[in-house]
């Protein structure tokens, strides 16, 4: 009995970080995943991880290697890249670009701007998304190539 007692006491000191974020919710919220079924719904919202960011945190950094892509939930992000300052918010996604080609690194900078709720794809899971959900690949690598293209002629977002 004390034992439990003492787990119970440790629990209340030591309480898990709740930031409220009904991850199937929030997947489904973002347009890429508009139109799936419950089901598929549930497989995807498995695969994500939630993280919250703070203002001036730097979420990537240019030259490492991608290890994950992340959906914005709320907040808005910086993208700093080829001396562009591109502002993404809700809805938005990024980090794909070195995930799709894995000899690629980083190629930008993003720091949060505000307070952010993330969604966190990591490689492993994008690929398991890509097997079981080809119409998401498509979505995803139209995003990165749109972004490539815009990144070489140096067009603002």
């Amino acid at each position: 009995m004390a034992l439990l007692r003492f787990e119970s006491l440790t629990q209340a000191l030591d309480p898990r970080l709740d930031l409220g974020l009904a991850r199937r919710e929030l997947v489904r919220d973002f347009a890429l995943f508009q139109g799936l079924g419950p089901a598929q719904l549930d497989k995807i919202t498995a695969l994500f991880q939630p993280r919250f960011a703070v203002p001036g945190e730097r979420l990537i950094r240019q030259g490492e290697r991608g290890d994950a892509m992340y959906f914005i939930s709320s907040g808005a992000v910086e993208v700093n890249v080829g001396g562009q300052k591109i502002q993404l918010g809700r809805g938005d996604f990024f980090g794909e670009m070195a995930l799709l080609d894995p000899s690629r690194r980083r190629g930008a900078d993003v720091t949060a701007l505000s307070y952010c709720q993330l969604l966190v794809l990591h490689e492993e899971d994008l690929r398991t998304l890509f097997a079981t959900q080809p119409e998401l690949r498509e979505k995803i690598w139209k995003v990165a190539h749109e972004r490539q293209e815009m990144n070489r002629g140096g067009l603002s977002a």
